[in-house]
């Protein structure tokens, strides 16, 4: 097992759902004999950064079907410098704002700019990034046609942290992004990659409880359907030897679904936090499933 280091890379980006209180431990659960890393669904990419920064594997393919996220990716790899430029005009201009109307107002002005589509991709990328930044609890929901509808939340400043959006890339340089459904992705990797040498991590959205909780967690206009993707993930990749974790929140729903795929073990993140950092207390109820044994003295640190 690879020394993973104890601090945490933070994300260029706000991201509601991010893993990074439980993200140092959970990489002890990595399989790490692998040379090619595999992520289908990228969210705000805190995975991916501390895996790149454990130097963890040699290859990086990563995909998301958010189409703005993964163009942010991409100019932040190929145009970092005019991409931090735009991003930094915009948090001025927010906060020279003295009342919370103004600020309001300058949000909802650069939302209907950012949803009409009709703008370069590094002035995209850096509204993309604003929105995230000063939006409701970082928060990614669009609506039925598509639109980006998250309100302005209370925040009196932003800011750009210039040093660490240029350390982050030159991270990512040697990453593959691709934006598609995560089953064309994963069917593109293994045709150009050794199945054997592949360790694929999956975060995928959400699994909603109730009816209600879904219409508020629209993460793309057509939704996720989880039965299809742990079929596919079943089929796929567990009978050709791919090794995969997949982590969700612990609900009885995804209980229900991934007890009838003898393919998947559960492992209780809580548990991969004690053994690994035992003084930490943690609230969430965050479950893992995967189809290899996880070595639990490797977790063990000195």
């Amino acid at each position: 097992m690879k020394k993973i280091d104890s601090k945490v890379i933070n994300a260029p980006i706000r991201w509601a759902g991010s893993k990074k209180k439980l993200l140092n431990e959970m990489l002890h659960a990595f399989e790490t004999d692998k040379d090619v890393y595999i992520e289908p669904f990228l969210g705000s990419g805190i995975v991916l950064l501390n895996v790149l920064e454990n130097q963890m594997y040699r290859k990086y393919y990563v995909n998301d079907i958010n189409n703005n996220l993964i163009l942010f990716y991409n100019t932040l790899k190929n145009d970092s410098a005019q991409l931090i430029k735009r991003i930094e005009i915009l948090c001025r201009e927010y906060n020279g704002f003295s009342n919370d109307e103004e600020k309001w107002d300058y949000f909802y002005k650069k939302r209907d700019s950012f949803n009409k589509n009709q703008i370069r991709c590094v002035t995209r990328s850096a509204l993309f990034w604003f929105l995230m930044k000063a939006g409701y609890n970082g928060v990614y929901r669009v609506n039925s046609k598509g639109k980006f509808n998250v309100p302005c939340g209370k925040r009196d400043k932003i800011v750009c942290n210039k040093e660490k959006m240029e350390e982050i890339s030159k991270k990512i340089q040697n990453v593959e992004f691709f934006c598609m459904d995560y089953n064309l992705f994963i069917d593109k990797i293994l045709e150009k990659e050794k199945k054997k040498s592949i360790f694929m991590y999956c975060d995928p959205p959400y699994m909603p409880e109730t009816e209600s909780s879904q219409k508020h967690i629209l993460y793309t206009q057509n939704g996720f359907e989880h039965e299809r993707f742990i079929e596919y993930m079943d089929e796929k990749c567990c009978k050709e030897d791919i090794s995969v974790m997949i982590s969700m929140a612990e609900t009885k729903n995804v209980e229900q679904l991934y007890k009838e795929h003898v393919n998947f073990n559960k492992v209780k993140i809580e548990e991969i936090v004690r053994k690994v950092n035992p003084t930490k207390k943690m609230k969430s109820k965050e479950v893992a499933f995967v189809n290899y044994e996880v070595d639990e003295n490797s977790m063990i640190t000195p």
